[in-house]
């Protein structure tokens, strides 16, 4: 048995040695700086991406604004082209009245200087002269009258024309001030328009950088982030691949393992098969050699484990196994019923202790009906772990004993069902022989499922097999 052991351990330990006590990928330090680097300067350039945005909003609204206000100033300035083309028509027109009003002043003032001329030419006419010309009286009235009524007319004409004349020219001259104004005006708002120009010209040129620092900006970003993703997608390709390589070594370390394990079993059965043989053998023999058979095979016994049952537990230190203890072979009932495969034996080499139990497995054991061996009364359980799985090391439930059955069968033989899943008695009730009392398990300090089968005779451990 120890020479199996030893090969089964250095099988095991040339699996380990193969395996990598880890699987995860080791990154490469620079890489994650690199990485962090970019990152950092992904969140700088979005800061500045932010506030070029709001500049590109600001100058976004200001044009609009100042493109309003110099359409404004463009109409404005058209209306008033407008008018100044009216104004010059209507001054054009004074100029034509003018010209007009000279022309009939002038043709007035030439028919008053031949008529002058006439008088002169024909002497100094007096009323008597009149009179004497006259044909009577009335004649005499009305030449006095013509004469005068055609002086009259002379001036009211040449008064007129005047009169005309400085009204058109009174009109032209505000016609001009009003042209002279408007154009003044037109310039002040030309001025406007240039400044208003400059400034959308500014602001335009503000809206243009911001906009190509955006366009900038997202490149890079998308640049950083395209890097960044190819970092990862190579780490998680290097994980994959390190996965693959794990997986390939634990396969091949589990097929060592098996067929270690194997090896184990079928030798274990051997000698399962051999203790059987020579168990019955004792059985047929007187019952002082059977007792003294168990005594002495009980006297190198102590607590112990086995391949799947860790048993540190406080009933194994509180124990001992020094050889007092003994059996009648009673013909107790097999406890675990259908499942004869012992997985560790009574009294099995520990290298520092030996087992003080037999644990009974199969492939398909969890679960499985557990029964009295003997009637008896039910001094102890435990139902409380939960821990129902195979595992290195102690839950510490049941003081390694996990959910348990403790009978007492009178006469100092006590025997002991541990590991269970589930417990279906209680402490104080009495139990016949192949009676239920629970269910296999893998609870407590166990490494696998398995009931630890445990005989104890005024308090210390003895070799079940003694019993069937």
């Amino acid at each position: 048995m120890r020479k199996l052991k030893a090969l089964v351990c250095a099988a095991l330990t040339m699996c380990i040695i193969a395996v990598p006590i880890t699987s995860s990928v080791v990154f490469n330090a620079g890489a994650e700086e690199d990485v962090q680097s970019l990152q950092n300067k992904i969140d700088e350039l979005e800061e500045q991406s932010a506030k070029y945005q709001k500049i590109l909003d600001d100058t976004e609204a200001k044009l609009s604004e100042k493109e309003a206000y110099g359409k404004t100033l463009v109409d404005k300035i058209e209306v008033m082209n407008k008018k100044v083309i009216l104004i010059r028509e209507a001054i054009d027109t004074k100029d034509k009245e003018i010209v007009e009003g000279n022309k009939a002043l002038e043709e007035q003032v030439v028919a008053l200087c031949g008529r002058l001329s006439l008088i002169y030419k024909a002497g100094s006419a007096s009323n008597l002269e009149i009179l004497l010309g006259a044909k009577n009286y009335s004649d005499f009235i009305d030449k006095l009258n013509l004469v005068k009524l055609l002086s009259k007319y002379d001036k009211d004409m040449i008064d007129n024309i005047n009169d005309r004349l400085e009204t058109v020219k009174a009109d032209k001259a505000e016609k001009e001030q009003q042209e002279a104004a408007l154009k003044k005006e037109i310039e002040s708002l030309n001025k406007l328009v240039s400044e208003n120009e400059a400034v959308l010209a500014d602001i335009t040129e503000q809206s243009s950088e911001a906009r190509a620092a955006l366009m900038n900006n997202s490149s890079l970003i998308s640049q950083h982030e395209a890097e960044i993703a190819q970092y990862y997608a190579e780490q998680e390709e290097a994980k994959r691949k390190a996965a693959e390589e794990q997986a390939a070594l634990e396969a091949e370390a589990a097929a060592a393992a098996a067929a270690a394990q194997k090896r184990a079993q079928e030798e274990a059965e051997q000698q399962a098969r051999q203790a059987q043989q020579q168990q019955q053998s004792s059985s047929s023999s007187s019952s002082s050699g059977s007792s003294s058979s168990s005594s002495s095979s009980s006297s190198s016994s102590s607590s112990g484990y086995d391949d799947y049952d860790d048993d540190d537990d406080d009933y194994n230190s509180g124990s001992s196994s020094s050889g007092s203890g003994s059996s009648s072979g009673s013909g107790y009932t097999w406890p675990c019923p259908n499942y004869y495969y012992l997985s560790s034996l009574w009294n099995e080499d520990r290298y520092t202790y030996n087992h003080g139990a037999i644990d009974i497995a199969g492939g398909d054991i969890m679960g499985a009906t557990v029964v009295a061996a003997d009637s008896g009364t039910v001094t102890d359980t435990v139902t409380y772990c939960i821990h129902n799985w195979g595992k290195s090391s102690s839950c510490g439930c049941g003081g390694g004993y996990g959910n348990y059955v403790w009978i007492d069968h009178g006469n100092g033989k006590e025997t002991i069902y541990a590991h269970l899943s589930s417990v279906v008695v209680s402490p104080g009730q009495y139990v016949s022989k192949g009676q239920v009392v629970g269910y296999v398990g893998s609870t407590g300090h166990s490494t696998g499922p398995h009931l630890h089968f445990e005989c104890r005779y005024n308090g210390v451990r003895y070799n079940p097999m003694n019993e069937f």
